[in-house]
């Protein structure tokens, strides 16, 4: 859980990204703090090493729907995951999420 400050700093991050961007997500707490104040962008995309569950709702609310991607175009990818069951469910045959080597993501 990002603590105050994570969520401060995950705040002001998130004024800076634009509708329509493209995320690269790292592991810890800033990057789900970013995540968890990106509930009123719109048309999302994620291109990253590291695919988590912090994602997940805003998949789910179509925020991140990889639409204006110049590549892969309505598909997350990624390089791994590492999350809940849920993750791993939501990825399993899901032709809109690919899964490809480091040196690429």
């Amino acid at each position: 859980e990002p603590s105050a400050i994570e969520k401060k700093i995950g705040s002001y991050i998130a004024e800076l990204i634009p509708d329509g961007a493209t995320l690269q997500m790292g592991i810890g707490n800033i990057p789900n703090a970013v995540l968890a104040q990106l509930g009123n962008h719109k048309h999302l995309g994620i291109h990253t090493e590291m695919f988590s569950d912090g994602m997940l709702p805003l998949v789910d609310s179509g925020v991140i729907d990889n639409s204006r991607k110049i590549t892969h175009t309505g598909r997350t990818v990624t390089s791994f995951l590492l999350g809940s069951q849920n993750l791993y469910n939501y990825v399993d045959n899901n032709p809109g999420v690919e899964v490809l080597e480091c040196e690429y993501t």
